[in-house]
């Protein structure tokens, strides 16, 4: 039995973003329906830093993690050596939010 294909308006792209070096890699086709939130991590292979890592997915356009939110989380340290996340996306968002209040207080 054959494959039927499939209607090409029921596939989206996903970016993903390598947690160790930070670059862009091969986006990846995603069906309708099926797709990972964003900010998922997927173990991909990265063509620049030429290794098996995790990688942060981003859908354009689409769910609570954009990119600013990756280089958010790149910048500030939030992946391990593997490319793990070591605290999850909400909490570091919170933590980062308290440090800077407190911060601010220093400085008044």
């Amino acid at each position: 039995m054959r494959k039927r294909i499939q209607d090409p308006r029921k596939f989206n792209f996903s970016d993903f973003y390598c947690t160790k070096c930070a670059n862009k890699s091969i986006p990846i086709i995603r069906i309708q329906g099926k797709e990972r939130e964003s900010g998922h991590l997927k173990k991909l292979y990265c063509i620049h830093c030429q290794h098996e890592t995790n990688m942060c997915e981003i859908r354009n356009g689409v769910g609570q993690y954009n990119l600013e939110d990756f280089w958010i989380e790149y910048n500030y340290g939030n992946f391990d050596n593997d490319g793990n996340r070591i605290i999850p996306w909400k909490q570091f968002v919170a933590d980062i939010k308290n440090k800077m209040e407190q911060e601010e207080d220093k400085n008044k």
